[in-house]
């Protein structure tokens, strides 16, 4: 009797010590268990889905680069790929992922809306080094966009700032294509006239502003269905895709010393991660640069980096004289301390037209 009873204690006490001496263990390899199976029965399913976020006017894009990647993909591996899409102002489009979107993909019309998600843990540090031209699959350049037959005479950045012209403009806190929009100006002035003369500019552009809204796509309806303003300062790729699909042509001009406007484009490796999604997160960024990938960007008005692409559409492309780069204003870092920050000249300048 005794020896049973010390054998039932031996049990019981092996029995309850084993689990809380492999615990860690035992939940680390259940987690590595958990995300294997469910890869593998994602891929089994025969389908996986992905999400998609990207600044407001890229929806056209993406509504042809989609389908023609899940084509590709399916004959390739056999799997279907489901999107689901998010669009909207690239800098909100940044916090929402911040904010808890499940963005698997994000393509961003600024550079600077991915330096939040890296400095989080979100993005990896060398994302821009992972894919081809520091991962923009193509640019474009801003455009004046006027009324039919141009009334107003606007031909140049400093037009903008006249007297008697107003503007539909986009708010530089929530959209990049804002931004790019008032460095392109500001900054020409800037490297042909000198300080004093690009502010001077940047006060009489928002002293003109009509009416500010939150993204590209938005200022586009603002402007051609809604006539609102005279004119509107957008994307290249913007105005051509508008003009394809609204009968009343808008003549827009190209500036002759412009600026390049970079598409970067990353998987957001801390959620691709989590759900298992990286393999066909970064076959579609890389599609992207694809001689098909490139074509789509072309047809769309964008500027791909692949020649061939770009001279199959060049008939669409205006020329600039002067093509200056973000880092030949010192990069967004200074450019976005000087014009947008808190206090910054963007700022001062609203201030100084509300007193007016």
């Amino acid at each position: 009797m005794k020896r049973r009873s010390a054998l039932r204690a031996l049990l019981f006490t092996t029995g309850f010590m084993i689990p809380a001496c492999t615990q860690t263990q035992n939940s680390t390899q259940n987690q590595v268990s958990s995300s294997q199976t469910q890869a593998t029965a994602t891929k089994n399913s025969g389908a996986v889905e992905v999400t998609l976020v990207a600044y407001g006017v890229a929806k056209a894009l993406y509504s042809k680069m989609i389908p023609a990647f899940q084509q590709e993909w399916k004959a390739k591996t056999g799997q279907d790929v489901k999107f689901k899409e998010s669009y909207g102002g690239s800098g909100a489009q940044t916090r929402a992922i911040l904010g808890g979107l499940q963005a698997d993909i994000l393509a961003q019309n600024l550079q600077s809306n991915l330096d939040p998600l890296v400095e989080k843990g979100f993005v990896s540090k060398d994302w821009n080094q992972r894919l081809p031209n520091q991962a923009s699959p193509a640019s474009s350049v801003m455009v004046i966009v006027t009324r039919p037959k141009n009334p107003k005479q606007i031909q140049n950045w400093s037009d903008l700032a006249r007297d008697g012209v107003s503007v539909v403009a986009i708010n530089p806190q929530t959209g990049g294509n804002a931004r790019w929009g008032i460095i392109a100006g500001y900054g020409s002035i800037l490297k042909s006239q000198g300080e004093q003369a690009a502010q001077d500019y940047l006060k009489g552009f928002v002293k003109n502003i009509k009416t500010l809204v939150s993204n590209g796509r938005e200022a586009t309806d603002t402007f051609v269905k809604n006539k609102i303003g005279d004119t509107l300062v957008t994307f290249e790729n913007e105005i051509i895709f508008a003009n394809n699909v609204i009968p009343e042509d808008y003549p827009y001009i190209v500036p002759a010393s412009n600026i390049q406007v970079d598409f970067p484009v990353t998987v957001v490796d801390k959620i691709v991660d989590k759900r298992g999604t990286r393999e066909v997160a970064e076959a579609f960024t890389k599609f992207l640069f694809s001689p098909k990938g490139q074509e789509i960007y072309a047809q769309l008005g964008y500027r791909p980096i692949e020649q061939k692409a770009y001279q199959q559409q060049a008939k669409l492309y205006k020329p600039v004289k002067t093509l200056y780069k973000i880092a030949d204003f010192g990069g967004w870092k200074p450019v976005d301390q000087k014009l947008f920050a808190d206090g910054a000249l963007f700022d001062s300048a609203q201030a100084a037209a509300r007193t007016q």
